[in-house]
């Protein structure tokens, strides 16, 4: 099987969110939900200063060379900027309007298998670096020790904003700070609005569908994730309201349960499946998942109620929106 860039990016953020943790030097300057960040100060050279996980931080009020570093990328181009360069971590379902990802398709990136590449970000001469920094689930956890360097390093280079995101489905919030600094936080909160209004809606008209059915979502790669609630799709679902399958209902500290394929049946409760999907209609989690007898052999699956979703892993309002109207047509047919 051939893994494309999407299948390989999600297994290295999952495992990325998964060891996020630990306490050490380094301090969260974002106080209980660890996303907040917000213009504090207009100092006297035009800069503005923001608090960020590390503390304040002095940034250009009119940054022109960005570049996006995990998380970033959706925040500054609905910000109207194209970045000089990405952390590879976008993709056209990173968009709640996939035409947006035209202009950061074919950007550099500069995250690598080792880390960040200093000496690349060097060369790009940015007057910004933005993105999210992973905390874990705890926000009352210290940053580690090696965040804080990791920081140190790249701040060195250009005004670093990094805000902490506590769980993957911390990412949605961190996206709308983000895009407060970049001068789009209307939009974002519009953008957030729009989906609690869209999760409202579909509590309600489809609230018979929702208790009588039990949810799960999995990605497959070298074994099978089954996605909890303080997961980027997982928290779609449970803002939802939609019952979880017995094996993850009680997951609150990590992002998901891995099993291995011949432990598929232990989400046999679940009576609706979904699973990662490209807009072109591909799926790399599928093509793996129905060569295994314990897939097809599941009760979602044998009553065809086994459904892709592009934007699976949305890490902001306008992808989140895109998987609840999604999830609603799935509704539909139940």
């Amino acid at each position: 099987m051939k893994f494309t860039p999407r299948a390989r990016w999600a297994a290295l953020a999952l495992s990325l969110s998964l060891l996020a943790t630990g306490c050490a030097a380094g301090s969260n300057a974002n106080g209980e939900n660890g996303t907040s960040a917000a213009a504090t100060a207009q100092n006297a050279d035009g800069s503005v200063t923001v608090d960020t996980a590390f503390g304040q931080v002095s940034i250009p009020s009119d940054p022109q060379r960005v570049v996006a570093l995990e998380g970033g990328a959706v925040p500054a181009v609905e910000a109207g900027l194209t970045p000089l360069a990405t952390a590879g971590d976008t993709f056209d379902d990173s968009f709640g309007n996939v035409a947006d990802y035209d202009a950061v398709e074919n950007l550099p990136k500069i995250l690598t298998p080792d880390g960040w590449d200093y000496e690349q970000l060097v060369e790009l001469k940015p007057d910004l670096m933005i993105g999210f920094v992973r905390g874990g689930d705890d926000a009352s956890q210290e940053l580690s020790s090696e965040k804080k360097a990791e920081f140190e390093k790249l701040n060195a280079i250009a005004p670093t904003v990094l805000i902490r995101t506590n769980g993957s489905a911390g990412t949605r919030d961190a996206s709308v700070a983000m895009a407060e600094i970049l001068g789009s936080g209307e939009q974002a909160q519009a953008q957030k609005k729009a989906y609690e209004d869209k999760v409202a809606q579909v509590k309600s008209d489809y609230a018979q569908q929702l208790s009588q059915n039990t949810f799960a979502a999995v990605d497959a790669y070298e074994d099978v994730t089954v996605y909890s609630k303080i997961s980027w799709i997982g928290k779609v679902l449970d803002d939802l309201g939609a019952p979880a399958a017995e094996v993850v209902k009680n997951e609150e500290a990590e992002n998901g349960v891995f099993l291995s394929f011949e432990q598929l049946s232990k989400i046999d409760d679940a009576t609706v499946v979904f699973y990662p999907q490209y807009t072109d209609g591909a799926s790399d989690a599928l093509d793996t998942l129905e060569g295994q007898a314990t897939w097809t052999s599941l009760p979602a699956v044998k009553d065809k109620h086994a459904f892709g979703l592009t934007h699976f892993f949305p890490d902001n309002y306008g992808a989140a929106l895109r998987v609840v109207e999604q999830i609603e047509e799935s509704l539909k047919s139940l």
